[in-house]
């Protein structure tokens, strides 16, 4: 990322086939106080599973397992505690592995959208928001036990009624932060029957349409799809991700949205007061959303117009990514944030002010709006286990949260002939703060995530976590008091 870090190979790493290795490396870092880095598959916005060259790597990609349990309970669990259906999954495996292995049981785990993120990390350790969290909860939520390696090298298991201090905070405190996760047991849910895809441009041909659009789409967000059955959300300009310049003015809303367990038909009847008002004026919008819908199950068998398949002889087979994260690969990040987006904002006057500031916003940058990781109007009981968690209070009463960037491409610092262009790096990177300047005036109160935040966020305890942190550091504090696991943004990275 421009200004921010690189992705550097550590000198030293042991690659991790079991829990004795990794307290191996912990035990080696701490005694001769070594710069200590943790990676599963290294999907993170702030390089925190990379470090500098002379770091140690505890590289977790082989350690693989995933076990089914029709009745878990917890470690340490009184006589009597119910039994819950569960799935184990160990920190080497991606999410993709644990969707089939639920699936092939019918039974679905709150994870990640990108089926190449691990199922076992940063992911749920920072909060976690799939594509369905309004109807199941964030990542965070839905963790019921973890294996710990700990900074004195000690394996420990954290459950509600084991270290549940340490429990709390490793559900939604961040990764890399207060141990090593190598296993994650996680609540399974039965599969839900249906799933759905709402897709295409809808194009304002005016300055002045657009804003309007924009209006009327966060009233009909806040309205109609913070409820349990919509996920994902829109990206006004997505041609601005990968541009440089931006004197051509776009005005485009394309909708990506998912619905659940809902027909076809019952979707395009709740989407219709929005479209027919568009579609009435085809002078100022033209619209070309479609609907369709399929088996639960079928998701993790996608066609080759959904997904991209990978057909390398030495991978497993029916591995594949989402031709939506296509344009995200190898790519060399010139600004990113992300903001969520109070209910209070949609309501009445302050609607029209946050549509003007999205409209500004979007003359710089790509900005993504997703409901899913928010979780105002999320089902009840996913909202119980929910406030269980140390994520950001914010994050409850946020309809959606905004995603700001602008990246290159197959692009790669020091390799001759694919170095990212260093002009293109400094428009984006002022295209997207002076986007996120721009959006912040209108949420301050909504926070930010901090899986997916701002690199250089000062204020990063208080909108990462709000009124948890002072809680998250004296935990941090027990745990790991000599900051072994220290990674940017995170608890106790102060010093």
């Amino acid at each position: 990322m421009f200004k921010a870090w690189k992705s550097t190979p550590s000198d030293y790493a042991i690659v991790v086939r079991k829990d004795s290795d990794i307290v191996a490396g912990v035990d080696f870092a701490r005694e001769h106080n070594v710069r200590l880095v943790v990676k599963g598959t290294g999907h993170d916005y702030y390089g925190r599973s990379s470090g500098p060259r002379n770091s140690l790597l505890i590289w977790t990609h082989h350690l693989r397992g995933i076990s089914v349990h029709k009745e878990f309970v917890p470690g340490g669990a009184p006589s009597g505690t119910k039994p819950v259906t569960a799935v184990t999954t160990m920190a080497g495996n991606r999410w993709l592995e644990a969707y089939k292995a639920a699936s092939a049981e019918g039974l679905y785990i709150q994870g990640g959208g990108c089926t190449s993120v691990g199922a076992c990390g940063g992911f749920a350790l920072g909060g976690g928001f799939g594509s369905f969290s309004k109807r199941f909860g964030s990542g965070a939520a839905g963790v019921l036990e973890l294996r710990v390696v700990l900074a004195n090298g000690s394996v420990i298991t954290a459950n509600k009624h084991q270290h549940s201090d340490l429990f709390w905070a490793l559900r939604g405190g961040g990764g890399g932060t207060f141990g090593v996760v190598t296993h994650m047991t996680l609540l399974a849910h039965p599969e839900p029957s249906i799933s759905g895809w709402i897709s295409g441009p809808i194009v304002a041909k005016s300055e002045s349409a657009f804003r309007e659009l924009l209006e009327i789409y966060i009233r009909f967000c806040a309205s109609t799809l913070s409820t349990p059955v919509w996920g994902e959300g829109v990206i006004l300009n997505p041609e601005y991700g990968m541009a440089s310049d931006f004197s051509t003015s776009m005005n485009v809303l394309q909708v990506g949205t998912t619905f659940l367990d809902i027909t076809t038909k019952r979707a395009q009847a709740a989407w219709e007061p929005f479209l027919s008002q568009l579609r009435a004026r085809p002078a100022d919008f033209d619209v070309n959303v479609s609907f369709k819908s399929g088996k639960f199950a079928d998701r993790w068998k996608p066609t080759a117009n959904e997904a991209i398949l990978d057909d390398r002889p030495t991978a497993p087979k029916g591995y594949f990514w989402w031709k939506g994260n296509a344009s995200e690969v190898a790519a060399y990040w010139g600004g990113y944030d992300g903001r969520g987006v109070p209910f209070s904002m949609t309501q009445g006057a302050k609607a029209q002010v946050l549509a003007k500031a999205l409209f500004d916003a979007s003359r710089t940058s790509l900005i993504l709006w997703q409901t899913n990781k928010a979780l105002y109007g999320e089902h009840p009981e996913a909202r119980k286990r929910d406030k269980s968690t140390s994520i950001n209070p914010a994050v409850f009463d946020n309809v959606a949260f905004i995603t700001i960037g602008a990246w290159q491409q197959g692009k790669y610092p020091g390799l001759q002939g694919h170095e990212p262009s260093k002009t293109v790096c400094q428009a984006q990177f002022k295209g997207v703060m002076g986007a996120s300047a721009i959006l912040r005036k209108s949420t301050e109160q909504g926070g930010s995530y901090s899986n997916e935040g701002n690199y250089f966020e000062p204020d990063w305890q208080k909108q990462f976590w709000g009124r948890n942190y002072p809680k998250l550091l004296r935990i941090k504090k027990k745990y790991d008091p000599t900051n072994l696991f220290t990674v940017h943004k995170g608890v106790g990275s102060e010093g």
